[in-house]
């Protein structure tokens, strides 16, 4: 899942078939949704196959991912793991149909399965479970780590992926943030694996990531209004797409950057 500032109503398209969905009255296709991201979270390539490799690793038969949107990561575990099963669980069904689509094209849609479900009510446990950017199913971080908890199973692994103050927010950073954002909102990162070890975990690594995660991230989210802009300025609703792009901008340049980060926490339940 997108972090928290990017949650919310977005002017999409069906993703699952690559193609854009028009709008019914003038057949001017809509701005994408993710379209210029591989990954829904901040994390650069050279992460991401790092983490796959350090976790698969471990030899999981089962892979649960909370939030999967269209399960990048899952996908990549699923192709490292060739006899583990995976199942991706989000709400989202329009991101749940590009997983489907891209498991299809991979030769993996028969061991890997995308669920439509709330995170909070899944009961079945996995080696190991995958919940980037999804805490808000659960509550807050510490909610989060506590019932995930359960669905690890004794021995097995949780990937974590949550946002961090960098640095507690002042008044003034705080109203440069979106809306109704609140220092509670979020811990520092030692706050961060401290809570992960009194839901009952161990680290086994800690990381955050660089700042030029962060702006590809944001380049890429933003991406897909600003070229559906350039080749449609004066459509019907682009005066409103202009207007959220450039609020978007802004709680990221004058906001959140180097006061927000994003770590991935590789924990693991004993035994």
């Amino acid at each position: 899942m997108a972090p928290r500032y990017a949650r919310g109503p977005f002017l999409g398209c069906r993703h699952g078939t690559g193609l854009l969905e028009c709008d019914p009255v003038t057949a001017v296709p809509r701005p994408a949704r993710y379209g210029h991201l591989d990954f829904n979270s901040p994390i650069a390539p050279r992460r991401a196959d790092r983490l796959v490799a350090n976790l698969a690793a471990s030899r999981p038969a089962t892979i649960l991912d909370i939030g999967c949107g269209w399960g990048e990561l899952l996908l990549r575990l699923a192709q490292a793991l060739p006899e583990a099963s995976a199942t991706g669980i989000d709400a989202d069904t329009e991101l749940l149909d590009r997983g489907r689509a891209n498991a299809a094209e991979r030769g993996l849609e028969g061991r890997v399965a995308f669920i439509e479900h709330q995170g909070r009510a899944w009961t079945e446990p996995a080696d190991l479970v995958v919940c980037i950017g999804a805490s808000h199913a659960f509550g807050d971080s510490a909610a989060a780590l506590t019932e995930l908890h359960r669905l690890v199973k004794p021995g097995g692994r949780l990937v974590f992926g949550e946002e961090f103050w960098e640095q507690l927010p002042t008044r003034a950073q705080l109203e440069r943030l979106w809306p109704d954002t609140s220092a509670e909102d979020m811990l520092e990162l030692p706050g961060l694996v401290d809570a992960a070890i009194a839901a009952g975990f161990r680290p086994l690594r800690v990381e955050a990531v660089e700042q030029s995660e962060w702006d590809d991230f944001e380049s890429g989210f933003l991406a897909d209004w600003e070229t559906w802009l350039l080749a449609h300025p004066g459509a019907p609703g682009a005066d409103g797409i202009r207007e959220q792009a450039d609020e978007h901008r802004g709680w990221w340049l004058r906001g959140h950057r180097r006061l927000l980060g994003f770590a991935y926490l590789t924990l693991g339940r004993p035994r």
